[in-house]
């Protein structure tokens, strides 16, 4: 084992905590994580106490800590939005960083703050009760509100006291100081970068898009790190379940001195791929690219890449297989495409849709390159999640691209982004009724579509890796966990 990360994921799921201790394994380093069960569950925050002495007790074998700062300060990343606690106390709990910073001095400590999220829908799962009727309306505030202040429509304006007008204002008042005291939070850790007890921070926006109370929280916090001369530690932009994944990866990267990866870029569409802003985020996906390819270190390089990296995406919007949204338009990718990559090791980052793969795409893609022979996949969630989280992969399995393990991951993302997401997850909610399914018979009808049908798909590809086991962790459908 060549070094030791402390991390403190954002919750217990799979993909935020053990797929990331795997793609630290990669790189022959350990990613310690406490356990599962001191993580919370969903709702439920974790016992933040605990955390702080298991942190403390593993101080003096840290080469680096990678630290969620929702899991330290609230107990995960969900209850971030609905904790009652007071400002003062979260606070408070600030000041285990610097003591961390004590215990090892020379290891770069890393930490990352999600701007608190808007959705744009009535679901209350993941957020205060009142979500569910006022969601849509609390959402469509905010964005017309921000939106006027910045371009002074007298449209914007109507539909923002509008849809404030539909929502109490009691609720309204607690929701803006429930955002206040969370800015308060990300604000204050600004001062531990300037003090050198952060060495980078990351405060990414979760579940955004071009306007909002959070984009307004966003330009605060980019002009006060401008006004403290901290770019070059301190890096907003969209995301938030990938964070951990690329600073385990700048830490590894750097530790080990090793020199920027350099990657060969190709879009599949390169007709609309400048102009497509992918959902649930507030920019052009070449611009998202390039933050995380800044988060994870990597530089784009013609000659002399040592690697290419192809980005599948098709029409100027993305579909949503989560939300049942269909691709506008499926332009094809141009014959030309595959000629391109020459010799070089090919990842693929698939963008097409939210929530999960292109299947049409990776049909056709494996006609060109046999699946197993890829270095990286990934189509989870949002385009930020899975280009950070194949960013990271690539800088943590750099010079054993080709390994049982690396393939293990492949096999993995393809089972999980492209056979779930995409595929098995719109069966399963076609044949039951999730609300009304007990969670056991959920689970059971989960892993017996994984263990057959997504099994099959991958011995047709000429995978050795199967799936042993698949479970629902937060106890629904949209996420599984996986076990090769």
């Amino acid at each position: 084992m060549n070094g030791v990360l402390i991390g403190l994921p954002v919750d217990g799921r799979p993909v935020v905590r053990a797929q990331v201790q795997q793609l630290v394994a990669l790189a022959g380093w350990e990613l310690r994580c406490p356990a599962i069960s001191e993580l919370g569950h969903f709702r439920a925050p974790a016992h933040r106490d605990h955390l702080d002495d298991w942190l403390r007790a593993q101080g003096r074998e840290a080469d680096g800590w990678v630290l969620s700062i929702d899991m330290l300060v609230y107990g995960g990343l969900i209850p971030s939005r609905f904790i009652p606690d007071e400002g003062d106390a979260l606070l408070a709990r600030l000041a285990l960083l610097a003591e961390l910073k004590q215990l090892k001095p020379e290891a770069p400590l890393c930490a990352f703050a999600a701007t608190m999220r808007l959705s744009n829908n009535n679901h209350n799962e993941e957020e205060k009760s009142y979500w569910n009727p006022h969601g849509k309306d609390l959402w469509a505030w905010s964005f017309h509100s921000d939106r006027f202040e910045a371009e002074q429509h007298p449209e914007d304006e109507q539909q923002a006291a509008a849809a404030a007008a539909r929502v109490p204002q009691a609720i309204r008042d607690d929701y803006l100081a429930t955002r206040a005291r969370n800015f308060r939070i990300n604000l204050a850790l600004l001062d531990f970068v300037a003090d050198g007890v952060i060495d980078r921070l990351v405060l990414p926006q979760d579940d955004t898009a071009a306007y909002g109370f959070n984009i307004a929280e966003r330009r605060l916090l980019q002009a006060e790190v401008a006004e403290r001369d901290l770019q070059d530690r301190v890096l907003i932009y969209p995301g938030a379940d990938e964070v951990m994944h690329t600073l385990c990866a700048w830490s590894v990267a750097r530790l080990r001195g090793d020199a920027p990866l350099r990657l060969r870029i190709r879009p599949s569409d390169p007709a609309h791929w400048q102009d497509l802003n992918p959902l649930y985020e507030d920019r052009a996906l070449p611009d998202s690219l390039a933050a995380q390819m800044q988060a994870v270190g990597a530089l784009e390089q013609e000659e002399g890449a040592d690697a290419a990296l192809l980005v599948h995406s098709q029409g100027p919007a993305q579909g949503d297989w989560a939300m049942q949204v269909p691709l506008r338009e499926r332009p094809g990718v141009r014959a030309a495409l595959w000629a391109e990559f020459g010799e070089l090791p090919l990842a693929v980052a698939d963008v097409a849709y939210a929530n999960g793969g292109d299947p049409v795409f990776v049909a056709e893609l494996a006609q060109h390159v046999p699946l197993p022979q890829l270095i990286g996949y990934a189509g989870w969630n949002t385009a930020s999640n899975r280009l950070g989280s194949l960013l990271a992969q690539l800088v943590l399995a750099r010079g054993h691209w080709q390994s049982a393990a690396n393939c293990a991951v492949l096999a993995l993302r393809l089972a999980e982004d492209l056979q779930w997401q995409a595929v098995l997850r719109q069966r399963l909610r076609d044949e039951l009724d999730e609300a009304r399914s007990e969670p056991q018979e959920l689970a059971a009808a989960a892993e017996a579509l994984m263990l057959h049908e997504a099994n099959a798909w991958l011995a047709a590809q000429g995978f050795k890796e199967r799936i042993a086991k698949a479970w629902l962790p937060w106890q629904r459908s949209f996420e599984i966990g996986l076990e090769l």
